[in-house]
């Protein structure tokens, strides 16, 4: 029997869908040129870079332009104002998830790899969400990201949690690893009906 009393939520594929490329082919952009924007933006270590803080989004977009004059429309036209709203939005199924889990008194916490102006952003806009949380570490207000084992340590001593009673739920095998090896339990996110299983058979 497990005591687990914490649930840490990841946010992109997890709460929130995030799949670029889709939004890429959505645009009109035939798969050659969606898989070449894909290295350009999202596969870039800029990317990293925003989620590390030290890029904003309009910074970002100026260093990319930068570094790829030749496609400069194509990068103003995916990153623009409606970007966000287009790609970053609320898993349905997801959603209940976290609402059970907060129904069932479970502590619950984000930590997440999200640029600083992006997740504040998005903590406006789904602010009915983000004040159900007992606490949100983020990678852009820390300078460090997921799965570097330091923003593990600030999510733990900053809110008092014991590795132990605390569970992980993320979409990369390489952040679970991180949490594992600090002591906490975890689930790597594929798909919302496995990740219940995964859950309930945690929780025991």
């Amino acid at each position: 029997m497990t005591m687990i009393k914490n649930i840490v939520f990841d946010l992109g594929r997890v709460l929130y869908r995030f799949w670029p490329r889709d939004d890429l082919i959505s645009l009109g952009y035939s798969d050659a040129k969606a898989d070449e924007l894909m290295d350009c933006i999202f596969h870039n270590p800029l990317w990293l870079d925003m989620d590390r803080g030290f890029y904003t989004l309009p910074e970002a977009v100026e260093k990319y332009c930068s570094d790829f004059p030749h496609l400069e429309a194509e990068i103003r036209r995916v990153l623009d104002d409606t970007w966000q709203d287009r790609v970053e939005t609320i898993m349905p199924e997801s959603l209940d998830f976290f609402y059970d889990v907060k129904a069932r008194g479970f502590k619950t916490f984000v930590l997440s790899n999200w640029s600083g102006d992006g997740f504040d952003y998005i903590r406006k806009r789904d602010a009915f969400l983000f004040e159900k949380f007992d606490g949100i570490v983020v990678s852009g207000y820390e300078g460090v990201i997921k799965p570097e084992p330091e923003i593990y340590h600030r999510l733990l001593n900053r809110h008092g949690l014991v590795p132990g009673e605390t569970l992980f739920i993320d979409d990369n095998d390489n952040n679970i690893a991180s949490a594992k090896a600090l002591g906490m339990y975890g689930i790597v996110f594929t798909n919302i009906a496995e990740c219940k299983q995964n859950f309930e058979t945690l929780t025991k």
